[in-house]
């Protein structure tokens, strides 16, 4: 069995490597930056970032203005069906309102890399669920070449 480590970049670009999660760094963040979540329809960006506490997965999805408020009601329903993610709505003055989906992995007692994969894992798998059923709901921008989403009835 292997032993815990504790995680530094290197090692969880490593792990990330051996779990083959498509990721890459950008020169602008100290986060992994992970396709698999990326190429989804209304994610602006997802990264894995490594804290003095251990490991947080955050994904940003870009909420169309007319459902900020839609969201805002739903936040409490979605945070009970996503336990393992955390949701809150960012609203900034010069940008698209988002939702922010957050995973975290506390890492003080070390970790392994079954662990490790695990995580990210059960993360992806609910942060794409999310932003499926945001995009059902009619929540996100969906992209032009998407083919599957339906038109909207709503106003925007």
């Amino acid at each position: 069995m292997t032993s815990p480590q504790q995680p530094d970049r290197a090692l969880l670009q490593r792990w990330l490597g051996e779990a083959r999660v498509d990721h890459y760094l950008c020169n602008e963040c100290e986060g992994l930056h992970l396709r698999a979540l990326q190429e989804l329809d209304g994610v602006i960006d997802s990264r894995l970032f490594l804290e003095n506490y251990g490991l947080l997965l955050s994904t940003e999805l870009e909420l169309r203005p007319m459902a900020l408020l839609p969201v805002a009601a739903d936040l409490g329903r979605l945070n009970m069906d996503y336990p393992t993610l955390k949701l809150f709505v960012d609203v900034v003055d010069d940008a698209t309102p988002q939702l922010v989906a957050a995973g975290t992995l506390p890492t003080a007692a070390g970790l392994t890399l079954k662990q490790f994969a695990h995580f990210i894992a059960a993360t992806v798998a609910a942060t794409r669920q999310l932003a499926a059923e945001c995009l059902q709901q009619d929540y996100l921008f969906p992209t032009a070449d998407s083919g599957g989403s339906m038109p909207s009835n709503a106003l925007h």
